[in-house]
């Protein structure tokens, strides 16, 4: 059994409704260039394929990054 004295602290992040609308966008960006990637794909189209693949990877990878770069922020608040 842990000691009584140790104990966690569960930092809540709230979140702005324009933060929740921008993820939602972003989402629907991701879902887009992914449904024209495999239609392009279906279509024998190898230029559209692959431009809107390098799209979809670099939005993925910024938006990877703008979560990571919050998570960090976040991270080094004070409790």
């Amino acid at each position: 059994m842990r000691d009584k004295k140790t104990y966690s602290v569960l930092k809540i992040r709230k979140r702005p409704w324009y933060i929740w609308i921008l993820r939602l966008i972003w989402i629907a960006w991701l879902v887009f260039w992914i449904e024209v990637a495999v239609g392009s794909r279906l279509e024998l189209e190898p230029k559209a394929f692959t431009i809107s693949i390098i799209v979809f990877v670099i939005s993925l990878f910024l938006g990877f990054l703008l979560w990571l770069k919050g998570l960090r922020k976040f991270r080094r608040a004070k409790v």
